[in-house]
């Protein structure tokens, strides 16, 4: 694990994508949302979470957007150049990730109090590299 770790906490921003490598490796993208500062002053920057391996076909299909998700990883910046013109982003290279469990949507309604407790709940995973 790198140094330079980062732990982010967020609602993904749209469905991950799932793509793969002449080589056939899976790669799974998607964006959370990181809020600084608070009131008329806070602002919202968005960091790429890239999955790399086996393990992201599990786990891309199943980041939707909304989902809250906390993850951890190897923080990095992406610089391109389009007509002549340097472009960076955020990165990170995840290592751990969490997901909240989803409520079956065919369950019957639940009291308040136990469906916040539910919500609540993570599945928190190690991903091995």
């Amino acid at each position: 694990m790198a140094i330079n770790t980062m732990t982010v906490t967020g609602n993904a921003g749209a469905n991950a994508e799932l793509r793969y490598t002449q080589q056939g490796t899976a790669i799974g993208e998607f964006n959370l949302p990181v809020k600084q500062g608070f009131g008329d002053n806070q602002k919202t920057s968005w960091i790429k979470c890239v999955l790399w391996g086996k393990v992201t076909e599990a786990y891309a299909p199943n980041i939707n957007k909304g989902d809250l998700l906390a993850v951890s990883g190897e923080f990095y910046v992406e610089e391109w150049t389009k007509n002549g013109v340097t472009f960076t982003r955020p990165c990170l290279r995840l290592s751990q990730i969490q997901l909240t469990k989803k409520q079956d949507e065919q369950q019957p309604q639940q009291p308040k109090s136990q469906a916040l407790a539910q919500q609540n709940e993570f599945i928190d995973d190690e991903i091995p590299f």
